[in-house]
């Protein structure tokens, strides 16, 4: 006897061979979706981890942390760092290395700051306390995470009173509301 798509496949009902073939299709998306990470890896989606330039501090301090939980040899260090180079940090990078190669992280760190860190004569203090609001609260803020991450031993109640007094007069009441 011929069967046809009406009758049931091993005793299986229509239902239950739905429910069957969308499992297994559910499982292929997901096998792809998988896929398509480790092909984005294996191309060296550089996206995230590279630095580019600007402030070198938050890529550095990450690269430190990798460092220490991989416990990468010192001496890999740089070779290492430099796969994660993009524009105009790995410009200098090429350019620093044409002239005398860069063996030491330490090297690699004090150019990175002498470029694209802040200038040697600011003094962070100063820069701190000099904070005014431009645009919204949360930008604000954002601002004296950055300043104040150069400072050292500065009271909470200090860090407090330059906060509040970088805002618009307009915008202190309601700060305050809200107790930061």
């Amino acid at each position: 006897m011929v069967q046809t798509r009406n009758s049931s496949e091993g005793g299986r009902s229509n239902a239950e061979q739905v429910t069957v073939q969308s499992d297994s299709i559910a499982a292929k998306l997901e096998s792809m979706d998988s896929m398509k990470e480790d092909i984005a890896a294996l191309k060296g989606d550089h996206s995230k981890g590279s630095f580019i330039g600007g402030d070198p501090r938050g890529w550095i301090l990450k690269a430190e942390k990798y460092f220490r939980y991989y416990q990468i040899p010192d001496e890999e260090k740089v070779e290492i760092a430099s796969m994660h180079l993009e524009g105009y940090a790995l410009d200098l990078y090429s350019w620093l290395s044409d002239d005398h190669p860069l063996t030491f992280w330490k090297e690699l760190v004090q150019a990175f700051n002498k470029n694209f860190g802040p200038a040697d004569f600011q003094n962070p203090d100063e820069h701190l306390c000099n904070i005014k609001q431009t645009g919204l609260v949360y930008e604000c803020r954002q601002e004296l995470a950055k300043r104040s991450s150069r400072v050292s031993n500065w009271p909470k109640h200090c860090l407090l009173g330059v906060f509040l007094n970088g805002f618009k007069e307009e915008q202190k009441d309601y700060v305050r509301i809200h107790k930061p």
